[in-house]
């Protein structure tokens, strides 16, 4: 028995040697490949035929890592799920409009998180340490507040003018136009944030790839149910057929009619909505109001062991509520 055991043992150690060697062997294989097409990549882009590819009329894919470092680059290309990140952040990131004075703005950012992290590290018994993490904390929370801001607003833009998009599509395909040739048509005749994907749909269009794949691409760099609908549509027409221009026109009419609803709903909620931002503001100002009429209540809270026990249970307590209306109100969605 005990030798049958060593045995198996035995051959499951081997077993799992061989498969870490193997998927090391193709982890390896894969990083050279993406390096090498990296490499090539660039070769490409500093030779005097990368002229013909960066014109107007050019059907070459966008490249998302342009302007980084050659080094940062080659590095990108040995790690695949790195760079995927990096290429979602930056694509993100330049459609919100933050790409091009990205620096400019962590600065201004940095700046205004040194602030409270100097006045609170102060009045703490390490100044040094709480003042770095306060400053950071509040720079983690300055960007994220900034970012989901922009994100908000660029997600709104989009949802109306989507509609738009999609009426002028309906009308391109009614006069007779190939649905593959619409999208250049309609971006060409609009003027809004949907133009830019409309011209990447019909870039990957003319290289040859079909409908469905680069309409379920863009779907996922939309992050909008309302396009997502459009996207479906879209590819549930070209493989089953269907009269498109009237699909399209209700989806568009069935889209105002959201809006208009979503309006009314917030119009209604004005009020309430008000009373929650003014709830809310109430924390910062009753902590600008003790600074300024007691200092030393306030210095409690940061200098002794019993005033950090408070202030932990506090920003515990607070944390936690907040989280389990968030999830109250995610499940009611």
């Amino acid at each position: 028995m005990l030798d049958l055991f060593t045995l198996l043992v035995f051959v499951l150690v081997l077993g799992a040697f061989f498969t870490a060697r193997a998927l090391g062997a193709r982890q390896q294989r894969e990083e050279r490949i993406a390096q090498r097409l990296a490499a090539l990549r660039l070769a490409l882009l500093q030779s005097p035929a990368a002229a013909v590819l960066e014109g107007a009329e050019s059907i070459a894919a966008p490249d998302e890592r342009a302007g980084l470092p050659v080094r940062l680059q080659l590095w990108l290309a040995r790690h695949p799920r790195v760079a995927a990140g990096v290429d979602g952040a930056r694509a993100d990131l330049a459609r919100i409009g933050w790409l091009p004075g990205l620096g400019r703005r962590l600065l201004l950012t940095a700046a205004a998180a040194l602030v409270p992290g100097a006045l609170l590290g102060r009045m703490t018994p390490a100044p040094l340490l709480a003042g770095a993490a306060t400053a950071l904390a509040c720079f983690a929370a300055l960007l994220a507040m900034g970012y989901q801001g922009a994100m908000n607003r660029h997600l709104a833009a989009l949802a109306r003018h989507l509609p738009e998009c999609i009426d002028a599509i309906t009308r391109i395909c009614r006069a007779g136009v190939p649905l593959h040739s619409a999208f250049a048509i309609a971006a060409s005749h609009q003027s809004g944030p949907l133009v830019d994907e409309l011209n990447q749909i019909d870039r990957w269009l003319k290289l040859g790839l079909p409908l469905r794949q680069v309409m379920q691409t863009s779907a996922r760099r939309v992050p909008l149910a309302e396009y997502r609908f459009f996207a479906v549509i879209l590819i549930i027409s070209q493989e089953s057929g269907g009269r498109l221009g009237d699909t399209l026109e209700r989806l568009s009419a069935t889209l105002r009619a959201r809006a208009e609803l979503r309006m009314k709903v917030m119009a209604k909620t004005s009020e309430a909505r008000a009373s929650s931002k003014i709830v809310a503001l109430l924390v910062p100002g009753v902590l600008g109001y003790m600074y300024l009429n007691a200092p030393a209540d306030f210095r409690f809270m940061f200098s002794d062991a019993a005033g950090l026990k408070v202030t932990a249970y506090a920003l515990a307590s607070v944390m936690l509520g907040l989280l389990v209306t968030h999830l109250m109100v995610r499940r009611v969605r």
